[in-house]
């Protein structure tokens, strides 16, 4: 059976259709019990539409149904009794059909009860209302008179099985066999009955499958590009813009060349950002042509072209006159008016955590080996720029902004660069100097530790203020950088400054380190196990955990499990809290005792230039003595009943736990 489904609408927001996928469709026909070959999601700016190739009937499924115990089905004869044939009854079983099962309660009769198929045409409109519900839209609308709420307004509802219109009503629509095509283009009904549906509307002027108009645009920024110039596929912005066009149509527009004496920064955001423009460029250099994507098609593109190219050189004029008039004010004399830009009600204003940045990037720079003079004053001078003509007009370009004035100013380049890379990593970009690392590092803890003072800590899939990527951009430059720093010096550090300034920070440290290392371990889900039993030791140097990470994955995978076994026997054994590691020598009963107590005391000469190295593998591999090891369990009785013996021989092993906790905790390990 071949279902259609369509609900055409206002003008969708373009980011917003980026949270529609086929796994949302298909999670709610899973759910549903729907056996089906393929399930596609289309969507343009118009319409969210699917089409499903399925059975007419659910799945036959069969549910496993536990009857009485064992001991009472059968009497002293071996006959059923009156409670397995009762049981067999309300099920429709047979006695043939039940079997025993063993759990955890006893051994219990069991039969496969088979559950009623049902028609899925009676199903489709439940299931196309809880897939529109599933997608995780940010914000959505109300029309009419407030009885529905969508992302937009909806004005027609197509669902279709086989040809036949299925009995639906969504949003007040009911179900109809028809809908239209392009808005300017084919704005009259198209009958849908017995016609090949992405194929239809393409006569008029729709391209329904968002992955072809992506494929569409590239094509075209290809065939625009050669010699002279080569379009820059920016993936975010295509993403945008075949969310943005149902028909899409490349044009090619110039802009004067005197523009191109502006930042190349500040004309690339403003094509993006604002007019949705694909840019060229000449061996990293900007040219004057740019692509527009119109949702149109004329006798005369050029009317078009001419539009755009109107628009785009109002926009660079006033960007030219913004950076004139930026120019001629010093970044240093802004700094002061931060005083009247509020960064937040909770946590003061913009000059308060500029006061926070230049002493937490000196305290970083001092950590990492940067130099603090230029980390400080490029702190001094970061957040400058939000007070400039420019980053009030162009948003996109803050920190980018002030990089530039502060070298037209004649700022040393490096303090520059770095109130550039503060707001890196961006795309794979990271800051490379360290005096740059220290700020970027810097502005994040400060807003993460600012974050959890004012309650303001992501829900769901929001996340306003920036606070999740904050902390995966930390993590992102310890393992790109490869450097140590300490996470928990650094947050405290942030905190007190805030408590300096009068805002009370409270459990602002334990929540920002507890944030942090739950987006270590979820960038690392598929070693789950390994990981938690690395960061729930110690999580202090995110780039350390991350050595010590690997080191875990290699001994757990090249090691024999008998190995492993031994090491999580001790962790088993020595119970959690116990802090005894005094060892008496006089209280050994075996000689196994002995020779375990001196192979532990070697380890602790041997092992420590391994952590100095921070060669975790190696450590880990020096722990393993099997001859000792599985003797001592073999002939040792831990649990001796004598208490100070028991209690020796678990310090003992506990001096074991220790050592091996300097890499990792084997509890959470599955061996």
């Amino acid at each position: 059976m071949r279902v259609l489904f369509e609900l055409l609408t206002e003008e969708l927001p373009a980011k917003e259709l980026l949270n529609i996928n086929d796994s949302l469709l298909c999670a709610v026909l899973d759910r549903h019990n729907i056996d089906y070959q393929s399930a596609s999601v289309y969507f343009t700016p118009r319409r969210i539409a699917a089409i499903i190739n399925c059975k007419e009937f659910t799945k036959q499924q069969n549910q496993k149904i536990f009857g009485p115990p064992k001991n009472v089905c059968f009497d002293k004869d071996n006959k059923p009794t009156k409670a397995l044939l009762s049981f067999l009854e309300k099920n429709n079983a047979n006695i043939d059909e039940c079997f025993f099962e063993n759990t955890s309660k006893g051994t219990y009769a069991c039969v496969f009860a088979k559950q009623t198929q049902k028609l899925v045409k009676e199903l489709l409109c439940g299931i196309f209302s809880e897939f529109l519900s599933s997608i995780p839209f940010e914000k959505q609308m109300r029309w009419g008179s407030g009885d529905f709420v969508f992302l937009r307004p909806v004005h027609n509802l197509v669902l279709l099985a086989d040809n036949e219109v299925i009995e639906c009503s969504l949003f007040g629509k009911p179900s109809v066999s028809y809908t239209f095509g392009h808005r300017f283009l084919a704005c009259h009904k198209i009958d849908l009955i017995s016609k090949d549906y992405k194929e239809e509307l393409k006569k008029h002027y729709v391209i329904v499958d968002q992955h072809t108009r992506q494929l569409i645009i590239k094509d075209s920024l290809e065939k625009l590009s050669n010699a002279q110039k080569r379009y820059v596929l920016d993936e975010d912005l295509l993403n945008e813009v075949v969310n943005l066009v149902e028909y899409p149509n490349c044009l090619e527009g110039t802009f004067e060349e005197e523009f191109l004496k502006l930042p190349q920064e500040v004309l690339i955001s403003s094509m993006k950002a604002n007019q949705k423009y694909f840019y060229s460029l000449n061996n990293g250099k900007l040219t004057n042509k740019f692509c527009i994507v119109s949702n149109m098609i004329t006798d005369d593109d050029s009317v078009i072209v001419k539009g755009n190219e109107r628009v785009l050189r109002a926009r660079f004029r006033d960007a030219a006159f913004f950076y004139e008039e930026d120019l001629k004010v010093k970044l240093s004399d802004l700094v002061d008016k931060l005083k009247h830009m509020l960064f937040h009600k909770k946590l003061g204003s913009m000059y308060d955590r500029v006061e926070r940045l230049v002493e937490l990037t000196k305290k970083i720079a001092s950590d990492i080996g940067a130099d603090v003079d230029v980390a400080q004053r490029a702190a001094y001078l970061s957040k400058a720029d939000l007070l400039t003509h420019m980053v009030y007009e162009f948003p996109e370009v803050q920190g980018i902004m002030g990089s530039i004035i502060a070298k037209k100013q004649s700022e040393k380049e490096l303090v520059a660069n770095c109130i550039y890379e503060q707001y890196l990593p961006k795309d794979e970009v990271y800051p490379k100097t360290k005096e740059g690392i220290a700020l970027s590092l810097a502005d994040k803890f400060d807003l993460i530790v600012g974050g959890m003072i004012a309650d303001l800590k992501p829900s769901g899939n929001k996340d306003p203020y920036g606070l999740r990527r904050a902390a995966l951009s930390i993590i992102k430059i310890a393992l790109n950088t490869k450097l140590n720093f300490n996470i928990k010096d650094i947050v405290e550090f942030s905190a007190n400054l805030y408590d300096k300034q009068g805002i009370s920070q409270l459990n602002s440290v334990s929540q920002t380190l507890e944030f942090i290392k739950v987006r270590f371990i979820n960038m690392f889900e598929e070693h789950s196990q390994i990981v938690k039993a690395v960061v729930e030791v110690d999580f202090s140097d995110i780039y350390d955990a991350f050595l010590k990470i690997e080191a875990l994955k290699d001994f757990y995978t090249q090691s024999n499990e008998e190995n492993l076994y031994s090491i999580k026997r001790v962790f088993n054994i020595v119970p959690d809290g116990f802090k005894k590691i005094d060892v008496d020598v006089g209280l050994f009963v075996y000689n196994e005792e002995a020779k375990f107590f001196e192979f532990v005391e070697s380890l602790k000469q041997n092992l420590e230039k391994f952590l100095q190295t921070k060669d975790y593998l190696s450590y880990l591999k020096n722990m393993i003595d099997n001859n000792i090891i599985s003797s001592f369990f073999d002939n040792v009785l831990i649990m001796d009943k004598d208490e100070k013996i028991k209690n020796n021989r678990l310090a003992l092993l506990n001096n074991y736990k220790q050592l091996v906790l300097k890499v990792a905790d084997f509890k959470y390990l599955n061996i």
